[in-house]
């Protein structure tokens, strides 16, 4: 009888492993490979120790080494350049979200330090111009009939700050690749641009005219898109730990409250978290009933 298998170890889905399962199988430990999300989970049973599966995947990469065995993407010998090679091939779109973010860095780090230069303010949801030390702003309105839509998405690629940058790029790596890897391109493609708006436009509702910008509503379209396909529909999950949706929602309710603005950590762009969350649960109830007419038909 198979006894019960827990979780591991969690690598990478590039990563080939089944020399590693014939290591396993050699050494005569019963264990599972899955597939969860973009990550291969390892599962062994309860007498072998978390701390021992580690050490037996280190011994085998040692025992790769000796025997002579290349880097390649069948072995857990990649090099650094082959697996930004591969992951630049598996999520090019994601790749490519986070590289528009850094180029338009300088931007915002700028701005921040008080230089609102001419490509920035193209770059924020209404027109506006300083003089003096006072900041006139156009309104929506004008800004739309004068033919300017590209702003209503570019503030999503303007950050403030290291930290500003850091927090939203490596969670928008961490589930939008997860996303276009499962969903596809043009899934993704949609779930980032509706998201942009409306983080944007409800970020102006909220607020009204002012300098906002970052990616923290797009990565709450990911999450709202993530969680409520993972909780609704029967189709393969995104492989992302409950606590995270709790903890992104949590983080929204308290930023509504003010508290962290009190302690002394920014402004927050609520608007934008709750435009974003909306239009990632919008967009996941319009995919799991296109799914549904499709099975039916």
């Amino acid at each position: 009888m198979n006894e019960h298998l827990y979780a591991a170890m969690q690598l990478p889905s590039d990563l080939d492993l089944q020399g590693f399962s014939a290591f396993l199988k050699a050494r005569n430990i019963q264990h599972r490979i899955t597939l969860v999300g973009v990550e291969q989970v390892i599962w062994v049973g309860s007498h072998i120790e978390q701390a021992q599966l580690v050490s037996f995947f280190q011994q085998w990469q040692q025992d790769n080494r000796l025997s002579g065995q290349r880097p390649s993407e069948q072995s857990t010998l990649i090099s650094a350049v082959g697996r930004l090679r591969v992951n630049a091939a598996r999520f090019p779109l994601t790749i490519g979200l986070l590289l528009a973010n850094l180029v338009a860095f300088p931007l915002g780090l700028a701005a921040s330090n008080g230089e609102h230069g001419e490509l920035f303010q193209n770059m924020m949801l209404v027109a506006f111009e300083i003089r003096g030390d006072r900041i006139y702003f156009a309104d929506l309105a004008y800004t739309l009939d004068s033919g300017q839509y590209w702003r209503l998405l570019s503030p999503m690629l303007i950050h403030f700050g290291w930290l500003h940058l850091t927090f939203n790029l490596l969670w928008v790596w961490e589930i939008g690749r997860r996303i276009e890897f499962l969903h596809g391109a043009s899934r993704f493609i949609l779930l980032t641009l509706f998201s942009g708006l409306l983080a944007n436009l409800g970020q102006y509702w909220l607020t009204g005219v002012s300098l906002f910008g970052g990616m923290s509503g797009v990565l709450f379209g990911f999450i709202g898109y993530c969680m409520v396909w993972d909780t609704f529909s029967t189709g393969r999950r995104f492989g992302i730990a409950r606590s995270i949706y709790i903890g992104m929602l949590v983080f929204l309710v308290i930023g509504f409250t003010g508290a962290f603005d009190s302690l002394g950590l920014g402004n927050l762009a609520n608007g934008a978290h709750l435009g974003g969350l909306i239009a990632g649960v919008i967009t996941a109830g319009a995919a799991m009933l296109l799914k549904l007419n499709i099975n039916r038909s």
